[in-house]
């Protein structure tokens, strides 16, 4: 169980809290699905570190991060979660948002991405 006091505020990267509030929001609510997620789940094919997608010093490696996962659980299988929802439909499309929101403030360099 985390608890508000936990340390995960202090560890966000600097360029989270260099967002608005809204995107900050998304970034950090997004990461705690997906730690949700990693926690329910023994079974996912791909690795989610959703730690290093709110936490990596760098934003174009946390935006490739989150594109890499997006592109490693679209188009699989239907797998249901337990509000029916396929789970990896919505993983790929949530990390896919968050690398477009970080994308915003950090566009990827050229010849990258």
């Amino acid at each position: 169980m985390h608890t508000s006091n936990d340390g995960r505020a202090e560890r966000l990267a600097i360029w989270v809290r260099d967002m608005p509030l809204e995107d900050q929001l998304f970034i950090t609510s997004t990461t705690l699905m997906l730690g949700e997620i990693n926690l329910r789940r023994n079974d996912l094919p791909f690795a989610i570190d959703e730690v290093a997608l709110r936490e990596l010093p760098d934003p174009r490696e946390a935006a490739l991060l989150a594109r890499t996962i997006s592109a490693n659980y679209a188009g699989l299988p239907p797998s249901p979660a337990p509000d029916g929802v396929d789970e990896y439909w919505r993983i790929s499309n949530m990390t896919k948002v968050m690398a477009e929101t970080i994308e915003r403030y950090h566009p990827p360099r050229e010849g990258s991405a």
